[in-house]
């Protein structure tokens, strides 16, 4: 059987209240991205929110497919772009076993919304143990993209299929994803204060190791050098 060593990323225009946010002050159509080792397209991995109450707790976590499809409606279909990048067998070998560490609750990785603020005025804020969707994008591609835009803009030539995401993988109805588990008021809170309190420590401390970096040593896919707006 032929080996798929290939990397693929989508972006995405999401139907939650961030995702509309990041869109009206960003100006572009897309506020999400995700990657995947997956050929079917059914399993992704990002920085995101762990519930879909709790819009501020969030880190490395696993995306079904089916998490994309819990704000649709007829009227709002989930528009992607999903971009094939071929990599090294080795390269396949350590991002899958980074993507196997996505879902861990307890791996300190944290959704660095301090970068997500200061994206708004066209800085960054890195933080060790904590990224945007995009900032994983850019640790994984080892290139320093502004935007979305000029993600989407830099593989362009790689560019597999655009469109609506029913029509390129369909929704298995399955909703017992963590995505899906309810965590109340109380407990959404105490949980997103937490998350808060890492992102604070890790943004305070010295030299601290990034876990994710610890996976990423040379360029992991052929794309343009190009990534200006």
């Amino acid at each position: 059987m032929e080996e798929n060593n290939k990397l693929y990323v989508m972006i995405s225009k999401t139907h939650t209240g961030i995702g509309k946010a990041i869109r009206m002050f960003s100006r572009y159509p897309y506020n999400h991205v995700a990657l995947t080792l997956d050929s079917s397209f059914r399993n992704w991995v990002s920085f995101a929110r762990y519930n879909r109450d709790t819009p501020l707790y969030g880190g490395f976590t696993k995306e079904p497919v089916e998490r994309y499809f819990a704000d649709e409606t007829a009227d709002n279909t989930v528009q992607v772009k999903v971009f094939a990048l071929d990599i090294t067998k080795e390269h396949h070998k350590n991002l899958s076993e980074l993507f196997s560490c996505a879902g861990d609750l307890e791996s300190g990785m944290v959704y660095n919304f301090f970068d997500i603020i200061a994206a708004t005025v066209g800085a960054k804020i890195p933080v060790a143990n904590a990224y945007t969707c995009l900032g994983f994008a850019r640790a994984v591609l080892q290139k320093d993209y502004r935007s979305i835009k000029a993600l989407d803009k830099d593989l362009e030539s790689h560019l597999i299929y655009q469109g609506p995401l029913q029509e390129l993988v369909s929704d298995s109805g399955n909703r017992t994803d963590l995505y899906f588990t309810r965590l109340g008021f109380i407990k959404g809170t105490r949980k997103t204060f937490k998350s808060f309190t890492v992102l604070t420590l890790n943004t305070i401390k010295a030299k601290s190791t990034d876990k994710i970096s610890r996976h990423l040593n040379n360029k992991t896919v052929n794309s343009s050098e190009d990534i200006s707006d």
